[in-house]
């Protein structure tokens, strides 16, 4: 017997209007990426809004308005890769790569 799991995924359909060049761009990523337009486009928003949440997370970590770990939280990545991009980003967090591995040394 064969289980077969789908996953059901709710869209919201969006139109907008692009300028030209960026839909000669969008045609180069279709054929280099092998997939049809809304495929594309989803991966580009994703990619966009996963930037975003990136930069907003550091922005407020720089003010020191969250944590470290809500910064990982809202940026929706793991507290050990928010320590490392809060490191390339300069922004002290008082707890440093070093620190870190240590830590996992001592585990």
């Amino acid at each position: 017997m064969r289980i077969v799991t789908y996953l059901l995924v709710t869209m919201k359909t969006v139109t907008t209007r692009i300028p030209e060049d960026d839909e000669e761009a969008l045609a180069e990523l279709e054929a280099e990426l092998s997939a049809d337009r809304s495929e594309v486009l989803r991966r580009l928003i994703r990619q966009g809004l996963d930037d975003w949440r990136r930069e907003q997370a550091l922005d407020r970590l720089r003010d020191h308005s969250v944590t470290l770990r809500t910064a990982a939280e809202l940026a929706d990545v793991p507290y050990v890769e928010m320590l490392t991009l809060a490191a390339e980003e300069g922004i002290d967090v008082g707890y440093t790569t070093e620190d870190l591995e240590r830590d996992l040394d001592r585990i």
